[in-house]
């Protein structure tokens, strides 16, 4: 008996070594998870936006019988900050008055009090007009008729949440309740 502790003994280095591999491997579960959530996080303001423009273009529709487009096709869309894709983490005010698209929003009252991430636009047609394809997606064909036998919309919601040079699109159509997704993760 030393010092006047029983038994004394200390941790060997291999205890150690698992003791830091286990803190590594958790580290690295725990930034992946994090990633995930903020992703997440960063995208659903694409789709509740979406749902509120396609609940206010059936509300529309119900008064004057056709849905109210916000540009005249793919690419001249509604980007509060002009008209190339957002990038990863640049937001803008939604309250943009002199964008393309600003009136139909208002007419449409679709507003947020925060800054947003991604652009919208909506495009509508007649029956027998093929939808417009998006230059970052073509067209969602799976749920879009190619010549619809009533009035349509889409509506986009275009960023490219991470930066990496891909945009990110959700659409929303008078042709089903879904929001799609390009997004192949």
């Amino acid at each position: 008996m030393r010092n006047g502790c029983p038994n004394q003994r200390g941790y060997t280095l291999v205890e150690l070594m698992i003791v830091v591999a286990i803190i590594g491997v958790l580290a690295t579960l725990a930034t992946y998870g994090v990633r995930k959530y903020i992703l997440a996080a960063k995208t659903s303001e694409g789709v509740e936006m979406l749902r509120a423009i396609k609940e206010a273009e059936e509300l529309y529709r119900q008064e004057t019988f056709q849905y109210l487009p916000t540009s005249t096709g793919v690419g001249d869309s509604y980007y509060p900050w002009g008209a190339t894709v957002p990038k990863g983490g640049s937001k803008k005010l939604f309250s943009c008055s002199t964008c393309d698209g600003h009136t139909e929003f208002s007419n449409l009252n679709i507003t947020t009090n925060h800054p947003v991430q991604f652009g919208y636009e909506v495009i509508t047609g007649v029956a027998g007009t093929a939808p417009v394809a998006h230059p970052e997606w073509g067209t969602p064909a799976a749920v879009l008729p190619a010549s619809p036998g009533d009035i349509w919309y889409v509506a986009y919601a275009t960023a490219d949440i991470d930066g990496d040079g891909e945009a990110l699109v959700y659409a929303g159509t008078s042709f089903t309740t879904e929001i799609l997704s390009n997004n192949k993760n």
